[in-house]
């Protein structure tokens, strides 16, 4: 068994343990408490009916013990929930661990088809690689992941990254803490803009005279209540509250805009304030943003509570609204320009808790090299999202200096899935993350792809011609002076005939190289296997072949120098029921 299958599996069965002890716990209190309770009420009845300053003292006595007790049972109830979160947090990895990942956010929203290799990579979506990897608890969080998985790091950021993941993954007992920490989370990234967007606005309650009611509001309003009830005529005692009226119908609107900005934003900075307590338990952070993020949340929910419809009573007699934004107001003043710090912080810690996981429940993956070398030299590259059981590594050796890989193959050979397996380890190693192989040494490069182009009946597009958008695009790319383009083509030009097909993917192949671009061209096309016989050629063939036995198609998925000689085309629709003539197989492969 693993390390990380034996941590997990123990911390599972501790966690259920303790959960269970727990709620067995809470609910014995629950029985005690509403039994205190009446009892309770008796000894306040009996208390009073003896004397006055005996009741009086029973309830001076009673009512905190009484609420002492709430707040241990509400926190028996909390450790026990935390406790079954950390049971099913390890349970997930359990089912990770076996390749099993469907449970976690699969990053749909992220997705986008002009992205350069998100949709070809599956990058996001079911069984994506942000699936896998995925183990973010904040909104905020998880936008971070998705960004280092789409914007190639530059080489030093990458390596802080890098360092920073690997000092994280021994510490995986803090990781599971902070992720059962933030499970209770419904965050919304939208939350977490409007609230950057408030703290930029100017203050809302200037000027002496509201400043001033806010102290004032309250000593008229009892002024006002015993005029009310013990002077003549009463109606002078609704004076005291006419200042009141005004300010509360001068700052009516932008209450409004103000509450518009951090609604729903309270309950979420609470729960962020326990992630950044954990985070500033770390020794080597010297972050302090847990204070003015629990003062932050605890004013904005006082300020929700101007949707309660009994409200009234409180802006009339103290001012709720105006006083809490005025409280509002000094804390954007004191902490304008450290909210936006704070989350990003947060963020990065966040996505850095999903690579350190990566790290730890794959320690048989390694760490690429970057270097400024146009090299890409790798060893037992694998694909990540297939099961180790059946996963088969091959081997890359190439300059990146104008120089292309061309494989050939028939169909279901693993082609495909070797460029992918390709794009998928550099972008890993771009994020900071480890790679799914034994060595990858590699320059830093930004992966292009044009694999699974498809019609557009919006804007009236063919497959074809937004294959021809899409290599363009790559052209662009690789013609760029400010980056190191890696391509990765598969079946060149396959919406046209045969030999516009040929001449057209030559022309590109040899532009790519005069461009100094290089790259992986996956290809049925076994005539463009003779771009390596030309003078000072710079493309390299490959093949991954099929083999039959006993009838049956074998498929081993490695990588072979040369050009394949195998075809199953013709195989495959014969066990499809398509009547082949032997005469047309023969005619064909000749």
């Amino acid at each position: 068994m693993s390390a990380a299958r034996t941590y997990y599996t123990e911390l599972s069965v501790a966690a259920a343990r303790r959960a269970a002890t727990l709620q067995q716990r809470y609910d014995r209190l629950a029985i005690a408490r509403l039994i205190g309770f009446f009892v309770f009420i008796g000894a306040l009845i009996l208390s009073f009916s003896t004397a006055l300053y005996i009741g009086v003292l029973a309830l001076v006595v009673g009512l905190p013990l009484l609420s002492l007790s709430v707040r241990w049972h509400l926190r028996i109830g909390g450790q026990a929930a935390h406790a079954r979160v950390r049971h099913e947090l390890a349970e997930g990895e359990l089912l990770a661990l076996d390749h099993r990942f469907a449970h976690f956010a699969d990053g749909r929203a992220y997705r986008s088809a002009d992205h350069p290799y998100a949709v070809d990579l599956d990058l996001f979506g079911p069984h994506s690689l942000y699936q896998f990897i995925n183990r973010t608890v904040t909104a905020i969080g998880a936008e971070r992941l998705a960004g280092e998985l789409l914007h190639p790091a530059p080489v030093a950021v990458a390596r802080q990254r890098r360092q920073a993941g690997q000092t994280l993954a021994t510490r995986m007992d803090w990781c599971v803490e902070f992720r059962a920490l933030g499970a209770p989370l419904q965050d919304d990234i939208h939350t977490s803009r409007r609230l950057l967007e408030w703290v930029e606005r100017p203050p809302v309650i200037v000027g002496a005279f509201p400043l001033a009611m806010r102290w004032l509001a309250p000593v008229l309003a009892v002024l006002g209540l015993w005029w009310c009830f013990t002077q003549q005529p009463w109606q002078l005692g609704l004076l005291c509250f006419v200042p009141a009226f005004i300010l509360l119908r001068r700052f009516g609107e932008a209450a409004a805009v103000e509450h518009g900005y951090t609604q729903q934003a309270g309950a979420m900075l609470a729960r962020y304030q326990q992630l950044f307590l954990h985070i500033e338990g770390q020794p080597d952070r010297s972050l302090d943003a847990a204070g003015p993020i629990g003062k932050l949340s605890y004013a904005i929910t006082q300020l929700d509570v101007r949707n309660n419809p009994f409200v009234f009573i409180l802006e009339i007699t103290g001012l709720w609204s105006i006083q809490w934004l005025a409280r509002l107001d000094r804390w954007r003043s004191a902490h304008r320009d450290q909210l936006a710090q704070w989350l990003e912080e947060l963020a990065e810690v966040d996505a850095r808790v999903s690579w350190a996981t990566l790290r730890y429940n794959h320690p048989d993956w390694t760490e690429a090299e970057l270097t400024d070398e146009r090299v890409l030299d790798g060893r037992g590259l694998g694909h990540p999202l297939l099961s180790p059981e059946g996963r088969v590594t091959n081997d890359l050796h190439m300059s990146t200096d104008g120089h292309i890989h061309l494989v050939t193959g028939s169909n279901m050979a693993g082609k495909s899935t070797w460029l992918r397996t390709v794009g998928i380890n550099l972008v890993l190693t771009r994020a900071g993350g480890p790679v799914c192989a034994l060595h990858l040494r590699t320059a830093a490069l930004q992966v292009w792809t044009s694999m699974r182009t498809q019609d557009d009946l919006s804007e009236n597009t063919s497959s074809f011609f937004a294959e021809l958008k899409r290599l363009k695009a790559v052209i662009e790319a690789v013609q760029d002076p400010d980056q190191e383009v890696f391509f990765l083509l598969d079946e060149i030009l396959k919406g046209t005939n045969s030999r516009d097909r040929h001449t057209g993917a030559r022309a590109l192949i040899r532009q790519l190289i005069r461009e100094r671009g290089a790259g992986i061209i996956a290809t049925h096309d076994l005539e463009l296997a003779a771009l390596e016989d030309e003078p000072h050629s710079r493309v390299e063939n490959y093949a991954m072949e099929v083999q039959t036995n006993d009838g049956q198609l074998v498929f081993d998925y490695k990588l072979h120098r040369g050009v394949s000689q195998s075809f199953n085309a013709t195989a495959l629709m014969a066990r499809m029921g398509i009547e082949i003539d032997p005469a047309d197989i023969s005619l064909t492969h000749d």
